[in-house]
């Protein structure tokens, strides 16, 4: 193969300037395009009128420090007794569990095999579910085995959603 079979270097780039120009063509248009106008109640559509706000973004996240329980139930109860026991222990956290939301939940529980110990937590984190959905309502939970701890204990880590403000440059 001599120099002369092979395209020259501004052919060869050619192809590439044409599909980053189309890219930038696209990209520029999809951001032209306006929002939807929101209709206010009794009015049909109008454009929003913008506030002002004293953030300038918000933070939200999870907070890196869980708060830690531990308690005891019996793995063979019910799902009614399970519900009753939870819901009292979680009750004697009530003020650190109060106006929160939980954001990711961790429990651990010891129930024979560990098949049988993630199977109790997970019955543990539907019981806390149930008995406090403002706080538990829209967490992730993950269940574990804790092969330390004797049968029928839970460990529970609780991660709350923190929601914080970046303050405007002006404020």
């Amino acid at each position: 193969m001599t120099g002369r079979d092979r395209p020259s270097t501004p052919v060869l780039l050619a192809g590439w300037l044409f599909a980053d120009l189309l890219l930038g063509l696209t990209v520029t248009m999809l951001g032209a395009q306006a929002p939807p106008p929101v209709p206010e109640p009794g009015r049909g559509t109008a454009s929003p009128t913008p506030s002002p706000s004293p953030c300038a973004t918000r933070i939200a996240g999870v907070k890196a420090r869980p708060l830690k329980l531990a308690f005891r139930v019996d793995p063979g109860a019910s799902d009614g007794e399970l519900l009753a026991v939870v819901r009292r222990e979680l009750r004697g956290h009530r003020e650190r569990l109060t106006g929160r939301r939980a954001g990711m939940v961790l429990t651990f529980g010891a129930a024979g095999g560990a098949g049988d110990g993630v199977h109790l937590a997970k019955r543990v984190n539907a019981a806390a579910r149930r008995a406090y959905p403002r706080v538990f309502g829209a967490a992730a939970t993950r269940n574990f085995h804790d092969l330390a701890a004797p049968r029928g204990s839970i460990s529970m880590e609780i991660y709350f959603v923190s929601v914080g403000c970046s303050p405007t440059p002006g404020s």
